[in-house]
């Protein structure tokens, strides 16, 4: 409930966050705090990596697109929409991960087919909102999360990979910690020190602490009491914290259909994610670290 609940409100963070400072700003200060004390903890944990030139590369080159890019294309999609659209759109996730593990040769149970088709059905009525004359839901901002959405999916696909191999907690530290350098070398002129509020400075500390350190850890040892497979039914449960809490916090009015295309794919995705005696859960990667904006 932690994780959940840390997640959820973080799309809504950064939606009021972006109001005081711009995209380069925030992500800079989570990149930085979330790597020192991630990569500090796995060090003291497991000592340095050993890992070879190929495993360096190969967690950092996932860590890009895990971070520098996934992050790019997130905030971008999360100015442009309403946080509760950006939250439902970041359930999808563990939906995309299915078709997209099919590629690698992952199969798929009936259920969870049954689950991804559901899920799309309510992103189907997303994208026909769109055409609709003041629409809350942009279709730029929309195809900007999708975009992140993706890039998180594949990512989890290598999570699953990676972290069996290094450790759940090495992997995801020095993944974004080299993950992100591209990006922050890009963010660097653009950072704004000047003129902004110290409590923003304050929401970017509790965003990258929250979302990416505090949220991670308690839904690691989440993972090891519950198992994988019920963990990863908990995370459908966040974008509707995102739903409420932008409602509450935020005032953004959505309409009934867009609360109810919401319903269908959070349905859809808990229903292709729920435990079952033969399947194999498909989103294990998104246990150990799942999108956290």
């Amino acid at each position: 409930m932690v994780t959940v609940i840390l997640w959820g409100g973080n799309v809504v963070l950064l939606k009021a966050l972006l109001s005081h400072l711009n995209a380069e700003s925030i992500n800079t200060g989570r990149f930085l705090l979330a790597s020192a004390v991630l990569v500090t903890l796995a060090v003291r944990a497991h000592g340095w990596p050993r890992w070879t030139r190929r495993t360096w590369l190969t967690v950092a080159a996932v860590g890009l697109l895990g971070n520098s890019v996934f992050q790019t294309l997130f905030l971008i999609g999360i100015r442009l929409s309403p946080a509760g659209v950006a939250g439902v759109v970041n359930g999808l996730v563990p939906v995309l991960v299915l078709p997209l593990g099919l590629l690698l040769g992952q199969a798929v149970t009936r259920r969870q087919a049954a689950g991804v088709g559901v899920a799309f059905a309510g992103l189907l009525t997303l994208l026909l909102l769109t055409r609709q004359p003041g629409s809350p839901v942009p279709l730029a901002g929309l195809g900007w999360l999708l975009a992140a959405a993706t890039a998180w999916a594949l990512y989890t696909l290598f999570n699953r990979t990676l972290s069996g191999r290094v450790g759940a907690l090495p992997f995801v530290a020095f993944s974004l910690a080299l993950g992100s350098l591209p990006y922050l070398l890009y963010a660097a002129p653009h950072v704004q020190l000047a003129g902004t509020p110290p409590l923003a400075w304050v929401g970017v500390a509790l965003s990258g602490l929250g979302a990416n350190v505090v949220a991670y850890l308690a839904w690691a040892r989440g993972a090891q009491v519950l198992g994988a497979a019920r963990t990863s039914v908990w995370n459908t449960l966040a974008p509707m914290v995102a739903l409420i809490l932008s409602a509450a916090l935020l005032h953004e009015r959505l309409p009934l259909s867009v609360w109810a295309a919401a319903a269908v794919i959070l349905g859809g995705a808990a229903l292709a994610n729920w435990p079952g005696r033969t399947a194999t859960p498909p989103a294990s990667g998104a246990t150990e670290k799942a999108p956290t904006g």
